[in-house]
């Protein structure tokens, strides 16, 4: 069998491994060689750079197998999200978002139901001289306790089902990681997701905050039932600070999905139609502020055809009450709200377009378009993302001579 000797420069000299031809080895030192480019930005913390450097250089020495307990996992997106808002300042401004995300961690499977990731998560903005915006850790526990249900502590998932008006899609790319505890179910009739996400540790000269979600949906024949709370609150009892800010948005919803299974005929270019409605509510009171509130009707139809989903929104309701942007004494303009800004409007309707392509297995391209009819304009949205993942089993002979002595 061919053997190649790889050689590649680490803190305090260069190493020289010789290494057998195998599938695993190679992503797994590019990936190695990544990480010790970014070494000079040193926004990775040594804890997490010592497990990738040490993980990394093991699964390219030793075999791996498709069995193996452990796996090295890699999660990419690139991605393009712009908004078009002009002339509708008192509302929202455009922005331009751009640059990559990824998930590098690896999986261990302790026992049945249980697993532990241990990672990094960087956060590459484009047009920013190249540098890591962050570099957040991946360290997550979760047990999964009865079938299709699951908490998790440490790094949980962020891909909360919360309304737009309360948790703004644009997150996903400007806070791409919580850290608390989480307990999720996905069963035939009920889809649950409770979580606390804790932002920022209370000091002398700072506040804590936090924010705690719930969304319960009951499903059954197409029909939903649905009900949605998130608080975000800033507060403690030791800091110097005004006193304690929280907001508050909570939600109920109905709707109905028809899903047409395809056996050809007329309509097997149908997939589903349906539509929900939300009543949406949200309160702010900062310290030393008024408290103000108000609320919102969100209705949606929807149908995907040919793979494609098409959709209408009409929101009527809202104020600049609703995700208030005042802050508090201490911070003017910098609201707890994290809704989309545009449910501040009092009215406006959206249409939109997704659509998302295999192109290969495990690599994604999907194109979200949407037009918004608001304040007698209308504004645009764009988003493009490049998703790519892939695991890669690492020591499974290791294990397989553990399980045997």
């Amino acid at each position: 069998m061919p053997r190649w000797r790889v050689c590649f420069s680490l803190p305090g000299g260069a190493v020289r491994l010789p290494l057998d031809t195998h599938p695993f080895i190679f992503p797994a030192l590019i990936v190695k060689v990544f990480l010790f480019s970014l070494s000079h930005l040193k926004l990775i913390p040594p804890l997490i750079k010592t497990l990738l450097t040490a993980f990394l250089i093991w699964g390219a020495i030793l075999p791996a197998h498709a069995e193996s307990p452990l796996a090295l996992v890699i999660e990419n997106q690139t991605y393009f999200y712009n908004v078009e808002h002009t002339q509708i300042e008192s509302i929202d401004e455009g922005f331009t978002l751009t640059g990559n995300l990824s998930r590098i961690f690896f999986r261990y499977d302790l026992v049945e139901g249980v697993r532990v990731e241990v990672g990094a998560l960087l956060d590459l903005p484009f047009g920013e001289d190249d540098r890591l915006a962050s570099a957040d850790p991946i360290i997550t526990l979760r047990y999964g306790f009865v079938p299709d249900w699951e908490v998790t502590a440490g790094t949980i998932d962020r891909n909360h089902a919360l309304h737009d008006a309360f948790f703004d899609d644009t997150l996903r790319y400007t806070d791409p990681i919580e850290q608390g505890f989480q307990i999720k179910g996905n069963t035939r009739f009920l889809k649950q997701d409770l979580w606390i996400d804790w932002e920022e540790r209370e000091t002398t000269h700072r506040r804590e905050k936090f924010s705690l979600g719930n969304v319960t949906r009951l499903e059954a024949w197409g029909f939903m039932l649905e009900g949605q709370i998130y608080w975000v609150h800033r507060g403690g009892q030791k800091n110097s600070g005004p006193g304690v800010f929280n907001n508050l948005s909570l939600g109920a919803g109905a709707g109905y999905t028809y899903r047409h299974h395809k056996t050809g005929g007329a309509l097997s270019f149908l997939d589903e139609i349906g539509f929900t409605v939300h009543h949406l509510y949200n309160q702010d009171d900062p310290p030393a502020r008024p408290l103000v509130d108000e609320e919102g009707l969100a209705v949606r139809a929807f149908a995907t055809l040919w793979d494609t989903h098409f959709y209408y929104l009409n929101w009527d309701g809202g104020s600049q009450n609703f995700n208030s942007a005042r802050g508090d004494i201490l911070q003017p303009g910098i609201p707890l709200a994290k809704g989309d800004p545009i449910y501040k409007a009092s009215e406006f309707w959206e249409v939109g377009v997704n659509k998302t392509w295999e192109v290969a297995d495990k690599v994604t391209i999907s194109v979200d378009l949407r037009g918004q009819f608001v304040l007698d304009q209308f504004e645009q949205i764009y988003a493009f993302n490049f998703t790519w993942r892939d695991s890669f089993p690492l020591f499974e002979d290791y294990f397989k001579k553990r399980q045997s002595d």
